[in-house]
This record gives C-alpha cells, structure tokens and sequence, in this order.
C-alpha cells in the first residue's frame, strides 16, 4: 500500500464523503426526532394498512415496538443501503476507470509505485471510506438517540446492525471497484458496476413482496440483510463472514486483472 497514493486519494474524495454523510445524518436525525413511543400504536396500524407485499418489500414485513427497532425499520431497510449505493458507484468508478479513461491514470504508472500496490491502495481506500462513513453515523445515531431519549437505544443491537450494514455496503463498493479495474471505460465500468448492485436490489425488492418470487431475494446479495431481524438479536455470524469472504475475493479479483491487462494510455 502507497501511503502517499492514499492521502492522494483521501484530498480528491474526501467531500464526496463529507456530502453523503451530511445527507444520511439529515435523515437519521430527522427520522430518531420524529419517533414517539406513545405514537408507536398507530404508526404500526398505519404501516399494517399497507398491502403485504409492499410492506414486505420496503422492510416492514416486522413491525417495530422500540427505538431500535423504528430506525432498523424506518431507516437501514432502504435509505442506508440506497443512498451509500450511489456513493460507492461514484467512487468505485473514480478510483480507477475514471482515472484510465481520461488518461490521469498514467501518472500513477509513471512513479515506481508497481501496478498492485497502486490498485490495493485504491481498493482500501474505497473501503476504509465505507468504514468510516458507517463509524460516523454509529456515533450520531448514539449520541442523538440518546439525548432525545436516553437509554431507549439498543446499543448492542444498534452495533450489530451498523457492522452487517456496513459490510453489505462494502460488497456493493467492491463490485464498483471490480468493474472499474476490468474495463478501461467509464461507460461500462458503470453499466456493469451500478447495474448489478442496482439489480440485486431491485431483485431483493420483488423477491419481499411475495413468497413466489423469494428466490430472486435469495440470489441477491441484500437476501441476507435483514435489518429487523438484526436487531433482535438473530446470528449475523454466518452472514458477516459471507459478505467478508465476497468483499476479500472481489478485491482480490480487481486487483489480478489489473495488474495483468493491457491499458489504452
């Protein structure tokens, strides 16, 4: 890894990073402000009026009765994956293809830094900042939650579900990566590395919203995430060690092909 590569990096990406986090705090703010638990009986009556598979494919196929659950439900069952989606496409992007595509990249080429310490570099990079941005909205989420309503906060549960979030969220981010290693253009780097997590999405949606279709959420990479269910204190073990295994293999992947293909500069 070149230190003075990642600092590099770090000052062209950072308000990226600061912009997203600034949205999601908005939201995760917003959303611990507005939850009341003498409201909570007919929040779940408006939410049980859903039709099943809608409430089942936007996350509410279990109905939250605290704090913990509310933001599980409210707040990690779309906007927590969907918003770092768009993150992680602009950034898996920028980090490489972007960079071959209008010829920057040639100056990295052009130090003695070898083609494999370039591409891990970029590759921690793109997960470090994932790493980050989840650590900074844990500590919001704690310190807010607590001082709106002190002791309501499921710490552990609340820990659990911002590690497996940030995890899938690190799948995504690598699938990015992996495509703007393989292709020299922009264009396809993001056909290929927003349309596949954008698919898996969308899959996981219909696969929620009726039993006949559950297959299409088993085969995608949000099948396993269940924010609900975190929360409750179900085993995330199995499930963070598969998203850790495919997070390892991509990276892994991106950085072979990189290091080996031919590129147009």
């Amino acid at each position: 890894m070149s230190f003075v590569l990642f600092k590099n990096t770090m000052k062209r990406n950072w308000l990226m990073l600061v912009i997203f986090f600034g949205v999601l705090t908005m939201y995760m703010t917003v959303m611990i402000s507005m939850f009341n638990p003498e409201d909570m009986a007919g929040l779940m009556l408006m939410i049980e009026a859903f039709p099943e598979g809608l409430r089942a494919a936007m996350g509410f196929d279990q109905l939250p009765i605290d704090l913990t659950g509310y933001i599980a439900s409210w707040l990690y069952g779309m906007l927590m994956i969907g918003f770092p989606m768009v993150y992680s496409i602009i950034v898996g992007n920028g980090l490489v293809a972007k960079m071959v595509d209008n010829g920057s990249f040639a100056y990295l080429l052009s130090t003695p830094v070898p083609r494999v310490k370039i591409i891990v570099t970029q590759g921690v990079y793109a997960l470090g900042s994932i790493l980050v941005l989840f650590a900074a909205l844990f500590a919001v989420g704690v310190l807010y939650a607590e001082a709106m309503f002190p002791g309501a906060l499921d710490l552990t549960a609340f820990f659990s579900l911002n590690v497996t979030t940030m995890l899938v969220n690190m799948v995504v981010m690598m699938i990015a990566f992996f495509f703007s290693c393989l292709f020299n253009e922009t264009k396809y780097s993001l056909s290929f590395g927003a349309g596949i997590p954008i698919m898996f999405f969308m899959m996981n949606m219909l696969g929620g919203s009726t039993p006949n279709l559950r297959f299409l959420a088993d085969a995608s990479i949000f099948g396993f995430y269940n924010p609900m269910r975190l929360v409750a204190g179900e085993s995330v073990l199995a499930v963070n060690m598969l998203y850790i295994g495919i997070i390892t293999v991509l990276l892994a992947a991106a950085t072979l092909i990189f290091n080996k293909k031919r590129l147009p500069l």
